[in-house]
């Protein structure tokens, strides 16, 4: 008997899928049959990964402004005639300092991008999933939407806006058939992590590494991919009662 493909001709959007969780979850949906439109703005990089992805579409935008948004959308709507499924991922982490070494546009760009992003995209694909009475949402968050972190502000109050927007998206979508949640990743081998321990110790980021490795209960980072069976499940129909909730993908250094 072949195997089941829990999407088949449904219609996915990722944004932020040139890399890292965005482009595992679209090669894991593709693989189960959606249809997948990608979205990001390293339009080089998004052309060749999509190109390995059957009927995928490339479209490059920048999440931050609002025509991009609504065109990403509006693309996807013409070419499939709707929205199933929608990560609603890209995301940015910003410079590390004190607040009080903080420029108000350092602030304003990880915001753009984190917080406005995750609402337009919010916005745009709940136009159409209403009509249609169905969807199903799963915003990028982290576990620094649940704690905070010295130097990082900027990133930590952008992914504390998301869980707020998980939440309220929930609520309003409840009553149309749609679901919406967020995942919360903690320390994941991705290139934004890699810059993160290159701006901890710019002369030996991989001490860094190492140390935060440490940190974690299950002693290393996680993938791209472990993150991606967790946001394909919260997509599936085995989460059909699953709405309004963030989910830690962490190894229990949240515990």
């Amino acid at each position: 008997m072949a195997e089941q493909r829990r999407f088949e001709g449904q219609v996915a959007i990722i944004t932020g899928a040139a890399a890292g969780f965005g482009l595992e979850v679209s090669k894991k949906l593709a693989a189960e049959g959606a249809l997948v439109t990608m979205v990001d703005r390293a339009a080089d990089q998004l052309k060749a990964e999509a190109a390995g992805i059957p009927d995928a579409i490339p479209v490059v935008a920048d999440v931050s402004i609002e025509d991009d948004v609504e065109g990403y959308v509006a693309r996807t709507v013409d070419e499939r005639g709707r929205v199933d499924l929608f990560h609603n991922n890209a995301g940015i982490e910003g410079r590390m300092a004190p607040m009080t070494e903080l420029s108000v546009d350092d602030f304003d760009r990880v915001w753009a991008v984190n917080a406005r992003g995750v609402f337009l995209g919010l916005r745009a694909v709940l136009r159409v999933m209403k009509p249609q009475g169905s969807g199903t949402i799963v915003n990028t968050a982290s576990m620094a939407a649940i704690r905070g972190a010295a130097t990082f502000s900027p990133y930590v109050a952008s992914k504390h806006a998301v869980a707020g927007l998980t939440r309220c998206a929930a609520l309003e979508g409840a009553p149309h058939g749609i679901r919406v949640n967020a995942v919360a990743p903690g320390h994941i081998d991705t290139r934004m992590a890699r810059d993160l321990t290159r701006q901890i110790n710019p002369e030996d980021p991989d001490a860094a590494y190492a140390e935060m490795s440490s940190q974690v209960p299950l002693g290393r980072y996680g993938t791209a991919e472990e993150v991606a069976e967790l946001v394909v499940w919260l997509l599936s129909p085995q989460a059909s009662y699953v709405s309004g909730s963030l989910h830690l993908v962490d190894g229990a250094i949240n515990a």
